[in-house]
């Protein structure tokens, strides 16, 4: 939020594009993971089926939607929540933003555990692409600067070498001259790997969504009570009220940034744009719950924690 609102341009990330562009030009394998942010930052002709071309034209060797990982991080939340809410710990937290986590460590260490520990879709999508080309670099291409110190804590092995914002890939793209209105690419090659609760998860209060739709096919006759924190302020209370035992029973989904993924600092268009932009791609999508995933047998490939 910092990067985003001061005046003077006072703060910012630290970029990796240089030792990107740098292995691109040396000729090794590097693929991109794509959050579901994406759609639309890059206007009304940048198709997920052009984005994939204009990639290509940068070096990239494949692109592929972290969606995937979202489905997987979904079944992963759900099943954490079913085994362990309330019999181990009054209530549980969402893991895929690492602002609001770190948040909730720090400021209320002793709800650490009530985090669930269930691996990011940024992470999760990185390790089964490193899984599949053991000597790519992974790139994870989002709209959150956070996911930067995310990629490099060593808490947990991330296998991303990059990350890059969309302000950053837009810098690529317009160095080398790429015109989404006059790009020619093949409809057939979009991008269509993850659901559309999958893809949710780019907009405030679509994770808490698809961890309940993926509750009620696991466990149908379960009651879920949820609660969105819209922004670090909106997080901060309410797990003062989890700490005054007011969301026993609880799923909390926390986003630090208002909105969700789609306001993050490296983001390109207003918040209410995203989100429309968002949802219809989340709509488009083959198959809408995370259980239907073709990736769900690749969980044990990923799992480890370190």
């Amino acid at each position: 939020m910092c990067l985003v609102n001061c005046p003077f341009a006072a703060i910012a990330d630290k970029s990796q594009i240089f030792q990107l562009i740098q292995a691109i030009k040396r000729g090794e394998e590097v693929i991109a993971c794509v959050a579901p942010a994406f759609v639309g930052q890059y206007g009304p002709d940048a198709t997920p089926a052009k984005l994939k071309t204009a990639m290509r034209t940068l070096g990239f060797a494949d692109v592929v939607e972290v969606a995937i990982g979202a489905d997987l991080c979904t079944v992963e939340e759900a099943n954490d929540f079913l085994r362990e809410v309330p019999e181990k710990i009054d209530w549980m937290g969402t893991s895929c933003c690492p602002a609001w986590s770190m948040m909730a460590k720090k400021l209320f260490p002793q709800f650490k555990d009530n985090i669930s520990m269930a691996l990011t879709p940024m992470v999760i999508t990185a390790r089964m692409v490193k899984k599949d080309h053991p000597n790519a670099r992974i790139v994870f291409i989002g709209p959150c600067a956070a996911k930067k110190l995310e990629a490099n804590r060593k808490s947990v092995r991330s296998d991303v070498d990059f990350v890059l914002t969309f302000e950053e890939l837009l810098g690529m793209f317009d160095a080398k001259e790429i015109d989404f209105k006059t790009l020619e690419a093949d409809p057939t090659d979009g991008m269509d790997e993850g659901s559309g609760f999958g893809r949710g998860f780019a907009v405030g209060g679509g994770v808490a969504a698809a961890v309940v739709e993926a509750i009620k096919h696991i466990d149908p006759d379960r009651e879920i009570l949820i609660e969105y924190g819209d922004g670090l302020k909106e997080c901060r209370k309410m797990l003062a009220m989890a700490k005054a035992g007011k969301r026993n029973g609880y799923l909390l989904e926390g986003m630090g940034c208002p909105g969700g993924c789609v306001a993050g600092a490296g983001t390109l268009r207003p918040v209410k744009e995203s989100t429309a932009s968002v949802e219809r791609f989340k709509n488009a999508a083959s198959s809408m719950s995370t259980t239907e995933s073709p990736y769900l047998g690749r969980l044990k490939d990923v799992e480890e924690k370190c």
